[in-house]
């Protein structure tokens, strides 16, 4: 009788199929890549725009002129990525505090859009001179500027009570810290300079690089939440 040799092992690994991320997970991955593409045309902008001074003038102020455009583009990836965050945490069950803080993280994201349709006066123009592009963008902006760090405090706090992420809710409570400590620094800074000067903005008042933290720090949570989000919503 003739022995049949035994088949060879196959190898799993050439059959196993990959799990597939979920929505929450690919929502959190378009978070964090947007919030990157915002700080990568941000650094950009400063690059290719000269005119506009780091020193007192506002990163809006990018808006304005013929590559004005591109300030627009930074605005709708930075409300993307809020977005995108936002829809992450509130398409998985999450504790209450995080849900609260992804609908008022979709509200910052609206008003970061209302901030980059809507162009901005130039720092400095009086208030009853404001065109009506530019009290919008100031109302969209001044809400996405305010309520960040609320949003950020109340995703932490619901994420920190959740057990998926014990093992980084030190990181998560430092990351949550850094929008609120820049809008205290930026709003401190803002009545200190104005109280030193004339009362109005200008060259005078070196309001630009307060700003710009403030933008960074919103920016570096958003990446950082999203990022930590997507590595533990994987199925």
């Amino acid at each position: 009788m003739t022995l049949t040799p035994p088949s060879p092992p196959q190898d799993d690994r050439r059959t196993a199929v990959p799990a597939e991320r979920s929505f929450p997970a690919r929502a959190a991955d378009v978070s964090s890549i947007a919030g990157i593409a915002f700080l990568l045309l941000l650094a950009l902008l400063h690059l290719i725009r000269p005119d506009v001074s780091t020193s007192w003038q506002t990163t809006s102020e990018y808006a304005l002129g013929d590559l004005g455009w591109l300030m627009t583009v930074a605005f709708l990836l930075s409300a993307t990525g809020y977005g995108a965050l936002a829809i992450a945490l509130l398409a998985r069950p999450r504790r209450l505090p995080a849900r609260i803080g992804a609908v008022v993280l979709a509200v910052v994201a609206a008003g970061t859009v209302a901030g980059g349709v809507f162009v901005t006066d130039p720092l400095g123009t009086p208030q009853d001179q404001l065109s009506t592009s530019g009290t919008l963008h100031g109302l969209g902006a001044g809400l996405a500027l305010m309520f960040l760090p609320v949003a950020a405090l109340l995703i932490t706090f619901g994420l920190a009570r959740d057990g998926s992420f014990s093992t980084v809710r030190r990181g998560l409570w430092w990351s949550a810290a850094l929008p609120a400590a820049a809008l205290v620094m930026f709003m401190v800074a803002q009545a200190v300079l104005l109280g030193a000067g004339d009362g109005g903005f200008g060259p005078d008042v070196p309001i630009g690089w307060p700003e710009r933290i403030l933008v960074l720090a919103y920016a570096a949570w958003q990446i950082v939440v999203a990022r930590i989000v997507s590595r533990r919503t994987v199925r």
